[in-house]
C-alpha cells in the first residue's frame, strides 16, 4: 500500500531513479494505492547520464505521473499464488496515461495487463 509521502523506485528508462509519491489520484475515500493505481509523484534523484549524447527527459523536484507496478504487499493472483516483490516500484507516465520510458527493467504481475496496461507489460523484461 502506498501512500503520500512514500518513496518509490522507478523501474522504467525515462531518467528518474527515486520518486516520492505526492498524492494518490482517483481514489476518493482511501488514501492508499495497489498495483495499477496512478499517483502524483516529484522525482527525488536522477539516474547518472554516460556520455553528451544522452538527453534528459526530466528534472529533479519535477512532478509527473506514475503507475504502481510493484508493491512490498503480498496479494493472491486468480490462480490462488501469493505475489510479493522486494520494493515498492512505479513506472511514469504522461498525462496522456502512455510510458514515458521505452523500457522496463523489472518483472511485473500478470495482473497489469487486466488493469488496461498492456503496453507496461508488453515492454517488461517478464511477467508473473
Amino acid at each position: 500500500m502506498i501512500r503520500a509521502q512514500s518513496l518509490l523506485k522507478v523501474v522504467d528508462n525515462s531518467g528518474a531513479k527515486f520518486v516520492k509519491c505526492i498524492k494518490v489520484k482517483k481514489k476518493s475515500g482511501k488514501a492508499h494505492a495497489n498495483v495499477g493505481d496512478i499517483v502524483l509523484v516529484a522525482v527525488q534523484s536522477l539516474r547518472p547520464r554516460y556520455g553528451r549524447r544522452v538527453r534528459l527527459k526530466m528534472n529533479k523536484s519535477e512532478v509527473h505521473n506514475g503507475v504502481i507496478v510493484q508493491t512490498c504487499r503480498f496479494f493472491r493472483n486468480k490462480a490462488g499464488v501469493g505475489i510479493s516483490f522486494e520494493s515498492n516500484s512505479v513506472a511514469l507516465i504522461t498525462p496522456q496515461q502512455k510510458p514515458l520510458g521505452t523500457r522496463i527493467s523489472a518483472i511485473l504481475p500478470n495482473r497489469l495487463r487486466g488493469l488496461k496496461w498492456a503496453k507496461l507489460a508488453a515492454m517488461a523484461k517478464k511477467l508473473i
